[in-house]
């Protein structure tokens, strides 16, 4: 008997097809190469004969199933599944069953291929054929890597599909002959296309065309006019956006008022990626910005004020009509102090966070010409808070600033009119007071004189007596006393009224006595009190001396008097009037007037010292009385006058109450004034 070589396994026996020339007696050198070669297959490989025999298992299937080498030769391949299911390579169950079930499935070489997945996680595709003997060859291979690629592949590829059907675009794949190969149904949607169309592979062309036919895609805005040919419109189309040489971006409208969004991307080969987004809320929403923003413009260019947003830079961004008519077009305000005073005033609204409230500032124009404007500046900041622009609105106060400086011109004319006349005034009540005793004085020398005629008579006709001459005498002489005494009184009310006179048209600033000067007021205003009912008490010590404006005080004494004649007494009314003034505090005087006519109702009690405001505009009242009365205590006399509070318990005024205080001398003021 031949000897065997350590590599060549001994001769099978039992069912074993006769052509098999593994280790057969007599095999050629071919059957040890064929071993060898069944050796180093990365598959395992195992024969069984009909009565279910193991005759050959190669290497790789022992190590497949991690058994030691050949330690399932010639058992039985009921044997050998029953030893793997054993180790749980069929998972739970009963072992006879599951041993059943393997060889009935092994008989039937049901079915011919098949996935079994070990317990390690490897998974094995196992194939198996009939021999013509009636075992069956079985071969084993490990796909568990290609699985795993298989199934990261199909993921993926689910992921993408899944990914492309949910994206918000529509997405297709060109081919290089522009043949729709891949879609999304988004784009299916988009383009209203047939899913039976897109699976026919057509061409772009062939897709605008039927666009164009069913009125699902309009020609452009800018396009010729095609009417109604198809073709023409087409060819248009195709021309301008079939093939672009490099990514390209555009906005079409749909038949149905819908706007999309086409993105073309070039590939490589000549095919095309397309992009579809809808964007018609976009388009709407941009129509109503822009139409916002129109309507913003129109209204800030409308506003009367310099209006400009700059950044956190100083750079302009945004100005309105009236700011580019004051500075031109391109152009801004002029370097200067108000300019460096915007920007100071810029830096600290972004360094503060804070708006700069309104205030006054003066620049010139594009021609140089000075302005006056009221300012303000405001923060436009982000979501975080952060100041990313300034927006300044600048009110041209101009034209009101020159009507200030022209009402305060009208002012001073109406003071110096109402003075001259308080003046007009005091010169008719002097011609009145001294009319009478120069009267008095013109009679009683008319009445000298015809003394003097009739006594000079007797006496060149040498017919005077003793007795007649008794008479002239004492006639003279109480005529010369009467004159006298008249021409006395006149002189003192010159006297009186010149200082008063004096005092008001010159308004010096010297010592007076506070009650004498008073009387001397009183006295001015007499012809104008006798022609009332109403008296005035005063009840001021001597010895107030008040180093002032005589003149500016009795200015405001005869307003106050004056505005109660007018306003406080009906005419005929009876009616009283009290000064009263102390020390108190100490260094200034604490003057009351008081009045029991009618009063100032409750309505217009905080108007009483506004210029112009009077309650008998048509009786030729001006208004300015108690404004000037208020102007001058405040300015001239360095003091304040206050009205105050005559409501009795319940509710109705009773006449009007005014306090006047005023220092009586720089050195001696020691308390405020009181405030107006």
């Amino acid at each position: 008997m031949p000897a065997q070589t350590p590599d060549t396994p001994a001769k099978p026996t039992g069912d074993w097809p006769d052509d098999w020339p593994y280790g057969l007696p007599g095999a050629t050198p071919d059957s040890g190469l064929a071993a060898l070669a069944l050796e180093q297959m990365d598959q395992g490989v195992i024969l069984v004969d009909a009565d279910l025999t193991v005759r050959v298992i190669n290497g790789p299937l022992y190590e497949l199933f991690g058994r030691p080498r050949d330690s399932l030769r010639r058992a039985s391949y009921a044997d050998l599944v029953r030893a793997l299911a054993e180790n749980g390579e069929y998972g739970p169950g009963d072992l006879d069953d599951i041993v059943a079930s393997r060889i009935d499935e092994a008989r039937r070489a049901d079915p011919p291929l098949f996935e079994h997945r070990r317990p390690n996680g490897r998974v094995l595709e196992v194939r198996t054929r009939r021999t013509p003997a009636g075992g069956f060859v079985r071969t084993y291979a490990d796909i568990t890597e290609r699985k795993r690629a298989d199934d990261e592949l199909a993921t993926q590829r689910h992921l993408l599909r899944l990914t492309l059907e949910n994206m918000g675009q529509g997405i297709v794949l060109l081919d290089r002959d522009l043949r729709y190969i891949a879609w999304n149904a988004n784009a299916r949607d988009l383009l209203g296309l047939p899913e039976e169309m897109l699976r026919g592979a057509p061409t772009l062309e062939e897709v605008v065309r039927f666009q164009l036919a069913t009125r699902q895609l309009e020609m452009p805005a800018g396009a010729p006019d095609f009417g109604d040919d198809l073709e023409a419109k087409l060819r248009h189309l195709m021309q301008r956006l079939g093939r672009p040489e490099r990514e390209f971006v555009y906005a079409r409208p749909q038949g149905d008022g819908r706007f999309i969004e086409v993105r073309v991307v070039p590939l490589p080969d000549g095919g095309q990626v397309r992009t579809f987004t809808d964007i018609t809320d976009r388009v709407i929403a941009d129509e109503a910005v822009r139409q916002s923003r129109e309507i913003l413009t129109g209204v800030i260019d409308a506003i009367p004020a310099l209006i400009d947003v700059k950044d956190r830079d100083g750079v302009v961004r945004l100005t309105n009509r009236y700011y580019r008519d004051t500075y031109g077009a391109d152009a801004g305000p002029p370097a200067g102090p108000a300019t460096d005073r915007a920007a100071a005033l810029d830096r600290l609204v972004v360094e503060s966070g804070q708006g700069v409230p309104f205030h006054e500032d003066s620049a010139p124009d594009a021609a140089g010409q000075p302005r006056h404007w009221l300012a303000t500046k405001m923060p436009l900041t982000d979501e975080g808070g952060e100041v990313t622009h300034i927006v300044t609105v600048a009110l041209d106060i101009t034209a009101r600033k020159r009507a200030e400086a022209e009402l305060r011109d009208a002012q001073a004319s109406l003071i110096q009119a109402e003075k001259l006349s308080s003046l007009a005034q005091l010169v008719a009540g002097v011609a009145h007071e001294v009319n009478t005793p120069i009267g008095v004085t013109l009679t009683a020398i008319s009445h000298l004189g015809e003394e003097v005629r009739r006594i000079r008579t007797l006496f060149e006709e040498n017919r005077i007596r003793r007795s007649d001459f008794q008479d002239f005498l004492d006639v003279a002489w109480e005529t010369t006393r009467m004159i006298l005494t008249n021409v006395e009184r006149a002189t003192g009310l010159i006297q009186s009224f010149k200082q008063v006179a004096s005092d008001q048209a010159s308004g010096e600033r010297r010592p007076f006595d506070l009650a004498a000067y008073v009387d001397e007021v009183l006295l001015s205003l007499r012809p104008r009190l006798r022609r009332t009912a109403v008296t005035v008490a005063v009840d001021i010590p001597p010895g107030l001396i008040v180093d002032g404006y005589p003149g500016s005080f009795a200015q405001v004494l005869s307003n106050l008097i004056i505005n109660a004649l007018v306003h406080a007494y009906d005419e005929g009314q009876p009616g009283r009037i009290t000064l009263t003034a102390r020390e108190d505090p100490p260094g200034w005087i604490d003057m009351r007037y008081a009045d029991d006519g009618k009063g100032i109702p409750a309505a217009i009690r905080g108007r009483v010292f506004e210029p112009f405001f009077t309650t008998k505009r048509g009786t030729g009242a001006s208004g300015l009385g108690l404004s000037i009365c208020a102007n001058i205590m405040a300015g001239t006399m360095r003091g304040g006058i206050a009205l105050e509070d005559s409501a009795l318990e319940d509710g109705e005024g009773r006449g009007t109450r005014f306090v006047l205080r005023f220092p009586m001398g720089d050195d001696r003021a020691t308390a405020p004034a009181a405030e107006t």
